[in-house]
Parts: C-alpha cells; sequence; structure tokens
C-alpha cells in the first residue's frame, strides 16, 4: 500500500510504497488504544450501569437486549453478557478492530449470545438485526463529549436499533464550563505583540476546542472568575430531545475580578440515571477524585473577544453546539460560531502559538539576534516563524524564505503594521536577491511533527550557501540530539499490552497491537510531555551533534549511546537543542533534571517519547538500553533502533 510522508530535506510531500508488513493494525497500535481499555474507573462504572439496566428490565419480566455500539474490542459486549444480558448486538464499523472484537468474542464462554455487525450503526436499517434491543450501551465520546458524533449516534439508534422504553447507558451527560483568567493559556490563543505589534487584535481566533490536560496546569496559572456552572444538559434516553443545534444563555456570579482568557469545560456522564455511577472528567484541582485519561481530556475554549468581569457581576454566556462542536461567546453577539480573520489561528496549531508568544517575549532571544544580525544583510529561513522580523529591527536588510502562502501573507501584515520596511518575503531561495552575510532561523517548519525535523533548515541552509557558491555564516550553529529516560505515571499505557481486563482476556487485541508496534522501526512518537506527570530516571545523554555550518554528510551516520536508568522506567523521551552563540533554544527540558525530579517540558514543542516493551518495564534487573540512532542524509530523517 501507499502512504505520505514528509521529506524532512525537502519539506515535500512524498508518496512511499509501505513495507509489506505495515497495515492498519499499525495505526491501531500508534493510536493509543489501550489508555481506554486500561481506564479502570471507566471498564467498572460502564459494568455498574450495565448490571443495573439488564436487572431492571428482568424485575420488569422484560428480556434485556443490548446494543453495543461502537464496540471496539467487544469488552462492553462481553459485560453485557456477563450481567446477564439475553442478546447483545455489537457493531463496529472499523474493519481491522472488527477482526479482533470477532476473534475475542467467539474465544469467550458468551459467544452464543453475542452477535458481531460490520457497519456504522447509522447506517443500518431495523431489518439487520436479529433481535431489536431495549438497551443501548455505547462508548461514542470524545473531549467534547458530542464530537465523534453522540448526538446522531443515540438519536437514530432509537428510531432504528430499539424500541420504546429503552435504557441507554450512560443515560445522560452534562457539560460544565468556567471563565478563568490565565496568561498562560492566552499564549495558546492569541498572536505574537511583545517585540512586535501585533496587527491581528481585532481578530476572533479559532472557535475549536484545545483539548489538553488542564490537571497538569499549575493551579497558579489560572485564576477562576467564578463557579464551574452547566452549559449543557443531553438526555441519551429520549431521542426525541436530542437537539443537533442549540444555544444557551447561562449566567453566573463572579466572584472574583479579572479578564476572561480561556473558557474551561469538563463533562460528566450519569451511567444509569441513578446519580451513583458518574464519571467525571473535572480536573484534579476541582474534582480530586478524577482519574487520569488521555482519551478523553478537559478542553479550553476562547471567547471572539476580550471582556473583563468585576466581583458580584453577572456573567452571561451564550453556550451554542452543532452536531459534533461547542463554542461560546457573550449573550447577545451572533449565534454563529467564529472564525479566524487574521489565518495565524488556522495556520499554526495551539503549541505554535505558544511557541511564538514564547519567541517574541524572550530577551535573550533578541539580545543574540541584535548582536549577530546587526548592520547585515540576512536571510532568515523557516515555515511558521517571526524571527525574521525580530532581526529586522537590527539588520541592514533581511529576505525571509517562507514556503508557505498563508504565513507568508501573515508575515506581510506584520511588516507593514510595524512598519519593517527592510524586509523582503519570498517563497523559495532562487528568489533571494541579495547575497546574505548571515542565515537565520529558529529553526521551525509547519510541517515538522518532531524538533530534529526542523534539520531541514540546514538543507536549506546550505543550498542558500551552493547557490551563491560562498560560505555563509548559520545561525544557529550547531544542533544536538538528546534523550533520557523516564517513568511517567500513567503515559506508558497508550503503548501497553492490556491483558486481561475486567476478567476477559483481550490478549488477540495485544497480539495483533504490539507485534505491529515492534514491527518496523522503534516508534517514537510525538508528545506533549508537559502535560504528562513523570519523574526522570537516569541522566541525560547526548546522540548527535552537528554543526549547521559544515556540510551535511554524503552517507548516513549512525550514533550509538547506553542509555543508564534504574528501575520503573517505562520510557524514553527525545529533543533537540539549537544552539546560537549566546543561547541555546531548547525544545524539550528547559533545565537539567536530577534523578527522580520532576522534568521541566518547553509547552511549545511535542518532544518524542518511546516506550519500553512491557517485559523489560517489568523486568526489574533492566537497567540500561542501547539506543543506535541514524541520520538518513537523503531525507534528513532520524531513525532510532533500541536493544537491550
Amino acid at each position: 500500500m501507499f502512504i505520505e510522508r514528509i521529506n524532512n530535506a525537502t519539506g515535500d510531500r512524498e508518496w512511499v510504497v509501505a513495507d509489506e508488513n505495515y497495515d492498519l493494525a499499525q495505526e491501531i497500535a500508534r493510536s493509543g488504544f489501550a489508555d481506554m481499555i486500561l481506564d479502570t474507573e471507566r471498564n467498572q462504572l460502564y459494568e455498574n450501569g450495565l448490571q443495573s439496566v439488564i436487572a431492571e428490565k428482568h424485575s420488569n419480566g422484560e428480556e434485556a437486549n443490548v446494543v453495543d455500539i461502537g464496540t471496539g474490542t467487544g469488552l462492553l459486549s462481553l459485560m453485557a453478557a456477563r450481567a446477564g444480558a439475553d442478546h447483545v448486538t455489537a457493531i463496529e464499523v472499523f474493519k481491522p478492530m472488527a477482526d479482533i472484537a470477532r476473534k475475542i468474542l467467539k474465544s469467550s464462554e458468551y459467544a452464543e449470545k453475542i452477535d458481531l455487525i460490520t457497519t456504522r450503526s447509522t447506517d443500518i436499517n431495523e431489518n439487520a438485526v436479529s433481535v431489536k434491543g431495549n438497551i443501548i450501551v455505547a462508548e461514542v465520546f470524545d473531549t467534547e463529549l458530542i464530537g465523534e458524533g453522540a448526538l446522531r449516534t443515540f438519536k437514530e439508534a432509537h428510531d432504528t436499533l430499539v424500541g420504546d422504553g429503552t435504557r441507554v447507558v450512560p443515560s445522560s451527560g452534562n457539560i460544565y464550563i468556567l471563565p478563568v483568567q490565565s496568561d498562560l493559556l492566552k499564549k495558546f490563543s492569541k498572536t505574537p505583540s511583545t517585540s512586535l505589534k501585533s496587527p491581528f487584535e481585532d481578530c476572533p481566533g479559532n472557535a475549536s476546542v484545545f483539548d489538553v490536560q488542564l490537571s497538569e496546569v499549575d493551579k497558579a496559572d489560572v485564576k477562576p472568575l467564578c463557579e464551574p456552572f452547566l452549559a449543557f444538559s443531553f438526555n441519551f434516553e429520549d431521542g426525541d430531545s436530542i437537539i443537533y443545534d442549540e444555544t444557551f444563555v447561562r449566567e453566573a456570579v463572579a466572584t472574583s475580578s479579572g479578564s476572561i482568557d480561556a473558557i474551561l469545560m469538563w463533562w460528566d456522564i450519569d451511567m444509569d440515571g441513578t446519580g451513583a455511577h458518574i464519571i467525571n472528567m473535572a480536573p484534579k484541582w476541582i474534582y480530586p477524585e478524577s482519574q487520569w485519561r488521555d482519551h478523553w481530556m478537559q478542553a479550553v475554549y476562547y471567547l471572539p473577544e476580550d471582556m473583563h468581569v468585576s466581583a458580584g457581576e453577572r456573567i452571561r454566556l451564550q453556550c451554542c453546539h452543532d452536531e459534533f462542536s461547542l463554542w461560546f461567546k457573550w449573550a447577545g453577539a451572533s449565534e454563529e460560531k467564529h472564525n479566524c480573520t487574521c489565518e495565524t489561528h488556522v495556520v499554526c496549531a495551539r503549541n505554535s502559538l505558544y511557541r511564538m508568544n514564547e519567541l517574541d517575549a524572550n530577551e535573550q532571544m533578541t539580545k543574540v539576534i541584535e548582536k549577530e544580525c546587526s548592520g547585515k544583510d540576512i536571510v532568515a529561513i523557516n515555515e511558521g516563524s517571526l524571527i525574521g522580523l525580530t532581526a529586522a529591527s537590527y539588520a541592514k536588510s533581511v529576505t525571509i524564505v517562507d514556503s508557505n502562502p498563508h504565513f507568508r501573507q501573515i508575515l506581510e501584515k506584520y511588516r507593514n503594521h510595524n512598519s519593517l520596511n527592510n524586509v523582503k518575503i519570498v517563497a523559495e531561495i532562487e528568489k533571494i536577491v541579495t547575497i546574505p552575510e548571515m542565515i537565520v532561523g529558529e529553526p521551525f517548519y509547519l510541517s515538522s511533527m518532531l524538533p530534529w525535523n526542523n534539520l531541514r533548515f540546514w538543507y536549506d541552509s546550505i543550498a542558500i550557501c551552493k547557490r551563491f557558491s560562498t560560505p555563509i555564516q548559520i545561525l544557529p550553529k550547531r544542533f544536538i540530539l538528546y534523550a533520557i529516560p523516564l517513568d511517567f505515571e500513567h503515559l506508558w499505557k497508550i503503548a501497553s499490552p492490556v491483558g486481561t481486563v475486567e476478567g476477559f482476556n483481550l490478549s488477540i487485541f495485544d497480539n495483533v497491537c504490539q507485534t505491529a508496534r515492534f514491527a518496523t522501526d522503534a516508534i517514537v512518537e510525538p508528545q506533549p510531555l508537559w502535560e504528562y506527570p513523570s519523574v526522570c530516571t537516569g541522566k541525560t545523554v547526548e546522540l548527535v551533534e552537528f554543526d549547521l555550518n559544515e556540510e551535511i554528510p554524503e552517507n548516513d551516520i549512525t550514533f550509538d549511546a547506553c542509555i543508564d536508568f534504574s528501575p520503573s522506567t517505562n520510557a524514553v523521551a527525545v529533543w533537540c537543542d539549537w544552539e546560537f552563540s549566546d543561547y541555546t533554544m531548547k525544545t524539550g527540558l528547559l533545565e537539567a533534571c536530577p534523578t527522580r525530579s520532576q522534568p521541566l517540558w518547553n509547552k511549545g514543542y511535542r518532544q518524542g517519547v518511546y516506550f519500553l516493551p512491557e517485559a523489560k518495564r517489568l523486568d526489574e534487573e533492566c537497567n540500561k538500553v542501547f539506543l543506535q540512532a541514524t541520520f538518513h542524509e537523503k531525507n534528513g530523517e532520524i531513525s532510532f533502533h533500541f536493544t537491550y
């Protein structure tokens, strides 16, 4: 099969033939699906809900016929059968997952009770189901509760898959919001305006969800302006009450004065309508019993305009939802979802906005730019960076090369708004006119998934030197790749085998996913590590170092390192630093991390993380891993191979 990849030397999208062992099972392996299966609270509360409603049906003299929508591994179907369901219809649209579920269900003692249908529940007509249900169980939720189509799933299921009087697990869901003042969260939405004046102060920003582990946001970084209050309530047992597009005006009294920089959101679901079995997604600093999970998180939203409230004042917010998403405005505003008008919020991810705000306010970086660029003809080459505009305040001239047409428009508006008349913005290296005295970059490219993907800067810089047939000073001067062993409190679960869950053997799922996970090069996947608590279990190890003012190697180069660690290690994090003259741009650890201390990560980047295989994670005698990192000259990739 063909898969699409980014060539990190050129930034081009390329279609490559995948290895013959590559299949969609690897997509399951990379999805972190295991974290949901290992969510003990979720599993137990779903089972409690099933036991409750199945017993209710039987006490009323009815059969309990369950429809499990989005069965995944079949876990909820098995729970329903164990709880006494007379018949279970399991529905799963994703064929690789359905194939796994079919094997798990057939190997169980409840195989005769469970039928599996491989299709979308909303595409099934009532004649396709052998036994019409009177209980629905579904885990079709995401961070926004409704983003995976829960509303249509339940509404149409009532029309086609079940009859009147159907119970649903969960029976209902509530969405809560909390307006806060937060300089930290504001950086994930506002356009940079510290050293540069922003031309986009009037942009309403993007209404879309910013999902984040709010439990890991320091309570000191958010100031609640009132008590949390209800935004939406959904009754999943009443299909007629489910409306795809709704707007409500909700009110709360401000308990503190401040600016509403962000709206925090979370939800809860009541499994059987009794109030006894509730999954609560509030962050830990609001609900201390909150459980960690990565398949659902909390969320942040931003209002389209800045507002200040005073203690005692009524906060009136317009709460809107369509079939899949939520958004919030001040009461009296248009109900339409607000959209970015400046393109920055469309082109840049939330962490990129944070990164740009941090760079814009970084005095150390500004001093380096002033020292190195003053009075010179400069080329700034990136994709999605304002560093060239920062240099313009000190350089004789700046030519910014940015291949993204949308970000070039953003740069032009910043340039004009700040009257930077010595800046020229072009799309490609071939359009550079003046021979530069220096090439400068963050480096950053919008197409990069991992920090070292930005080595494209090296390729671009050398291409400029060759074009003008002269050595040109390159800044940053050096690239260094690092690794450190870690003990994550929870994140390891996304890559873990699940084994036996609530008494059910799901090893067939493991056989597929664990084989796929380790079938090719080790998976070093991008994660925003600041959101996931961990401790360091060994020293930082330097893996690779390149002098960016030297030629790119003509052949692949392999670097070997031994990473020592203490027991309980379950992962290795990888990131890079870019060394300027008097400053180091850190994409990972911001400060040294002694063993058993909590690392401090850069929030503007995703770092790479490799999870140890289960056998090594549990082996108390495993105290080191050998890492082989190979730099591939042809495409700028760095691949990783771990041995024990």
